[in-house]
């Protein structure tokens, strides 16, 4: 018998895990129901007297099919899936209610109420079936349960009409339990059918703004790429039409060119940081003194800190390790120490630190002396193309939060107070990488 498709339309939806949680859990009741059957029959043996062969032959058979059948319902590697499953349902009702009705036979005794056996599949077509189906396993079940009474007493005369009156009381349980379960599977698959539904209509709502927040940021990063290169652009227009008129001074012409110049180079370089920004590669993690990668970036920005007269410091132990990629991390230190140097006032401090972070990994700090950051500025600190500099880009601490965030760590500002400011970039511990040389 198929499954009653006008009441089945949602239980079809249930993914195959829901329909092995089910089964399984009715493959347990009847385990337990075969298994107290056995221990009845052992603790009252003498008073109900020994029970055929074939009895428990039938029953250790059954025990064990479904003891094979809740291994292949949770299979490890290859589970059935939702179509297999729902075959099984149907088979194994039949099959219940063949095996309900042959222990019952082979029972031997006028009062032995193995018919209640027939209760799971009853249950088990509220599950599966519709209003039709449960109506044929009810009357199946019924027919079953006076047809073994009936052979009973055909073989032991005289007939006991009280046990067709127990039938009949069995019987009307099972006209109780059928409805009253279908009911309830019902509701809460009508339940879970709306959960379901919004669920959905959630994640559809969920991809629209994703959707929508991507072409903001788009068109806030083509109107910050269109800003940043508009100035220099007309800046070398403007320049290069001054120098070519004849009648100006020489002088003034070579210093329309020089700033021509000089704004094409500032454009390369907003061009390179757009593209670092932009194409941000994956990092070739590697095991590195990071001693060594600190000690480069102070070389490289000791020249313009001596020159902005400012005093550089570095504290980091000789056999502190890094899982990192070098070159990133460079990038990402040397942003921070010029950002650094450009918010210091001459004759102030800026520490390059080191050390290891709480959980394994790495912890960088760049701290200097300057003025606290603004507190309207501190939300926007880390976004691509926000800076409070005259001529900046905007994208040096975006770049490199990038790279941290790259590494699985991140880059945040750790102190923001009147004369102290410090940003900590962390890296975590990566046992997947290469050791350096």
């Amino acid at each position: 018998m198929s499954l009653d498709p006008s009441s089945t339309q949602l239980a079809t939806r249930e993914d195959a895990k829901t329909l092995r949680d089910q089964e399984s859990i009715l493959v347990l009741l009847n385990l337990g129901l075969l298994t107290a059957i056995a221990v009845v029959h052992v603790l009252f043996g003498p008073a109900l007297g020994p029970p055929s062969r074939g009895f428990f032959a039938l029953l250790m058979g059954r025990f064990l099919m479904q003891t094979l059948e809740l291994a292949w319902l949770n299979g490890g590697q290859a589970p059935p899936d939702s179509r297999a499953l729902r075959a099984y349902a149907g088979v194994s009702i039949w099959v219940n209610i063949a095996f309900a009705f042959a222990i019952a036979l082979l029972g031997g005794k006028e009062e032995t109420h193995y018919v209640v056996l027939m209760v799971i599949p009853v249950i088990a077509a509220s599950f599966r079936y519709g209003a039709m189906g449960i109506a044929v396993v009810v009357a199946a079940t019924t027919s079953l349960t006076f047809l073994e009474v009936w052979i009973y007493y055909r073989r032991h005369l005289p007939m006991g009409t009280t046990e067709y009156f127990e039938a009949t009381n069995v019987v009307l349980v099972y006209g109780v339990v059928a409805p009253v379960v279908a009911l309830l599977v019902g509701r809460l698959r009508r339940e879970q059918g709306r959960l379901r539904d919004s669920l959905a209509e959630l994640e559809r709502a969920r991809d629209r703004l994703v959707s929508e927040e991507k072409l903001a940021a788009v068109g806030r990063f083509a109107s910050a790429i269109a800003h940043e290169v508009r100035n220099p652009v007309a800046m070398i227009v403007s320049s290069l039409e001054l120098a070519k008129d004849a009648s100006a001074d020489p002088a003034r012409r070579e210093e329309w060119r020089e700033v021509a110049g000089a704004e094409a180079r500032r454009l390369e370089a907003l061009t390179g940081d757009f593209l670092l920004y932009a194409r941000q590669r994956k990092p070739e993690k590697r095991r590195t003194a990071v001693a060594t990668a600190v000690g480069y970036v102070a070389s490289l920005a000791q020249a313009r800190l001596t020159q902005a007269g400012l005093v550089l410091a570095v504290e980091c132990a000789e056999d502190l390790m890094g899982t990192f990629d070098p070159f990133q991390l460079h990038q990402a230190l040397l942003n921070l120490v010029v950002n650094a140097c450009d918010a210091t006032p001459a004759g102030g401090r800026i520490t390059i630190a080191a050390r290891p972070a709480p959980g394994g990994g790495v912890e960088l700090t760049v701290e200097n002396s300057g003025p606290a950051i603004p507190e309207e500025v501190v939300p926007k600190l880390f976004e691509p193309f926000f800076t409070t500099k005259p001529r900046g880009s905007g994208l040096g601490l975006a770049i490199s939060r990038a790279i941290a965030r790259g590494h699985g760590g991140d880059l945040v500002l750790e102190v923001n107070d009147p004369d102290r400011v410090r940003l900590a970039l962390t890296i975590p511990a990566d046992a997947a990488v290469v050791a350096e040389g």
